[in-house]
């Protein structure tokens, strides 16, 4: 019996060993598209480590499909991105993981949050931008850490009031 369950758990371990073998991705196996994209690293693909082959590959396959003026966007964005400072892109990373790291529900609202400002009229949001650039690093800190601190229904009052302030500022004659 021992005999057995011995062979057994051995020949599981070598069926998980030839599938991990096969999931590295052999240059001859990308597509010609795929290949043209990735062209800069044909020479050091097979020392590659599988997940960035897998990575590699994936993303290929993904600006393969891109429409043109997609890709034009994605170049645009890589060229500013390489513009910056080693520190700010490190920032960027931090703020991805944290962001990555916040929970579902939490990252609904904040890409809800952030479409609704991409929204605004463009003199809409360089004036929310100005008025929170002019408040200083203290009472930024401190509406952070107050916004952090509330409650779902306290942050439900809040946006209430907000509004009704909105409202009562848009109405003409009203003092």
């Amino acid at each position: 019996m021992n005999k057995v369950l011995s062979l057994l758990i051995m020949s599981f371990g070598l069926l998980l060993q030839a599938q991990t073998a096969s999931a590295e991705i052999s240059w001859n196996s990308l597509s010609p598209q795929q290949q043209q994209v990735l062209k800069q690293f044909q020479g050091q693909w097979e020392q590659l480590p599988e997940q960035r082959q897998q990575r590699l590959s994936k993303g290929a396959e993904r600006w393969s499909n891109m429409p043109p003026e997609q890709r034009q966007k994605a170049k645009q964005r890589f060229q500013r991105w390489q513009q910056l400072s080693p520190e700010k892109r490190q920032q960027l990373r931090q703020r991805f993981r944290e962001f990555q790291q916040m929970p579902a529900e939490q990252r609904i609202t904040l890409r809800k949050k952030h479409q609704w400002f991409k929204n605004l009229p463009v003199e809409k949001r360089h004036a929310l931008r100005q008025r929170w650039q002019n408040l200083s690093p203290q009472k930024r800190q401190a509406i952070r850490q107050r916004l952090q601190n509330m409650t779902p229904a306290q942050r439900q009052q809040l946006k209430q009031r907000m509004k009704r302030q909105r409202r009562n500022n848009a109405q003409p004659g009203r003092p």
